[in-house]
């Protein structure tokens, strides 16, 4: 694993790789003939497997709409690839392409950086790994951190009688941390599986997390 990561980090430091600008922009070519064609299976095949129960694909290929993200799928007016390279199994950084090669989109040291939905998971899985119980406070949404102390994070995560599942919800985050999350400018869903939805959402310029519990729900100490 750690070969891999390295191997990886130097295709990032140095820009080794196929031209990924162009694959995207023929992919999206392609998106935009199947929607021209009406051809909702083919459109629904392009999305990662956990997005097509979300992807509307009735909207994208309806006939007064079709025309225009035909349109403007196959001419997009800017590609910009980027990727997760994960230098551990739960560590997911960001990168990006340039016309340097790949470069890194985020500070891959900030482990505990609440900026993204995806950094916010991230610090969940690591503080409570950690036991930094300062970070997991402040993942809570304000809501929830009235009356919460550091104290009551610890004896929930390690004591409490719901630790364990406290523990497999998070196992369970953490091996979804590089999929695909599903978010607007205030709120974010991560799908762990059909039953298991993952909510965040933006208080300023953070995110916290609403619950990662799944069915049921609750906030990190709870």
């Amino acid at each position: 694993m750690r070969t891999t990561a390295l191997a990886m980090l130097m295709c990032v430091a140095l820009g080794c790789g196929h031209d990924a600008s162009r694959d995207l922009q023929r992919s999206s070519n392609r998106l935009g003939r199947s929607v021209g064609r009406g051809d909702a299976a083919a459109v629904s095949a392009t999305a990662a497997p956990g997005m097509r129960a979300r992807l509307d694909t009735d909207a994208l290929v309806a006939e007064g709409a079709r025309g225009p993200w035909k349109a403007a799928l196959k001419k997009p007016r800017a590609v910009e690839p980027s990727a997760v390279v994960f230098l551990a199994p739960d560590y997911p950084v960001a990168v990006v392409e340039t016309e340097l090669g790949w470069r890194f989109a985020e500070d891959p040291t900030d482990v505990y950086a609440r900026d993204t939905p995806r950094h916010a998971l991230r610090a969940l899985v690591w503080a409570t790994r950690a036991q930094r119980w300062d970070v997991v406070l402040n993942l809570a949404p304000k809501r929830y951190r009235m009356g919460l102390s550091e104290d009551d994070l610890r004896i929930a995560w390690t004591e409490g009688e719901y630790a364990d599942v406290l523990t497999a919800a998070r196992d369970a985050v953490a091996s979804h941390l590089g999929d695909a999350i599903v978010a607007d400018a205030h709120e974010a869903t991560l799908m762990v599986s059909a039953s298991h939805l993952v909510h965040l959402e933006r208080e300023g310029d953070q995110w916290v997390i609403v619950d990662f519990l799944g069915e049921g729900g609750a906030d990190p100490g709870r």
